[in-house]
């Protein structure tokens, strides 16, 4: 329990997965994970995604060597609340300058070289062909029936498709990162797809002549997925 704060930590310590070394931005001192989406309200489309992603992320840093603290969520919310009612006497709104005194405020009870601020957020994917890409990362699209509509998608735009496949936008979901050094500096800023959102399918009661696009179900329920879109985060 950190002393004052109401937040327990928990060390991590299973091996990494090999030839995934920790992103140099780092260092090589203890780094403190904050919940996902802390200070950001998540949409209904990736809130779902929030203990999946939390569950990569703790993977992703596991090390016998490199031991990380992962501040729980109501520990870690009381506090921001906090942090955040300081600022606002203070006059000061920015989202940044909240990470930055928080990180100072757990930098109080405990040492660290980094922490990390992990926020689901919602995106637009660029299709073409069969392969949707966004963020760093490129995702397999499939393509049900003929080739012979458009179909209304995401921000009110357009799929169309021919024989080579489909062309415009899906939803996807990425995970932005903020990371902090104890006194508050940002030392890194990066986002990295995760998983598509969307998908294409045959439209009800169409007879299968036409397609829609629709919400995936359980779009978070793969790891692999997870685990390369919080390393494109980082680079």
């Amino acid at each position: 329990m950190l002393l004052g704060l109401g937040v327990a930590v928990w060390w991590l310590v299973a091996p990494a997965e090999a030839g995934e070394p920790r992103p140099a931005v780092l260092g090589s001192g203890r780094l403190v994970v904050v919940p996902v989406n802390l200070a950001v309200r998540a949409t209904p489309e990736i809130e779902p995604g929030i203990e999946p992603t939390w569950r990569a992320l703790l993977a992703y840093f596991a090390s016998d060597v490199q031991p990380v603290l992962a501040l729980d969520r109501p520990g870690a919310g009381a506090l921001w609340n906090e942090v955040m009612t300081e600022a606002q006497r203070k006059g000061a709104k920015d989202l940044y300058a909240g990470y930055a005194r928080f990180a100072q405020r757990v930098a109080e009870q405990a040492q660290f070289e980094a922490i990390l601020f992990p926020t689901l957020v919602t995106h637009s994917a660029r299709v073409k062909g069969r392969v949707a890409s966004w963020d760093g990362v490129n995702r397999a699209v499939g393509i049900p029936g003929p080739f012979t509509q458009s179909i209304e998608t995401f921000r009110a735009g357009k799929i169309w498709l021919d024989r080579e496949g489909a062309s415009g936008e899906l939803a996807a979901a990425s995970l932005h990162i903020a990371v902090f050094d104890a006194d508050g500096t940002l030392r890194h800023e990066g986002r990295g797809g995760l998983v598509l959102l969307q998908e294409i399918v045959t439209a009800p009661r169409s007879n299968g002549s036409e397609l829609a696009t629709a919400l995936r179900k359980e779009p978070f329920a793969a790891p692999d997925q997870l685990r390369e879109g919080i390393g494109a985060a980082f680079k």
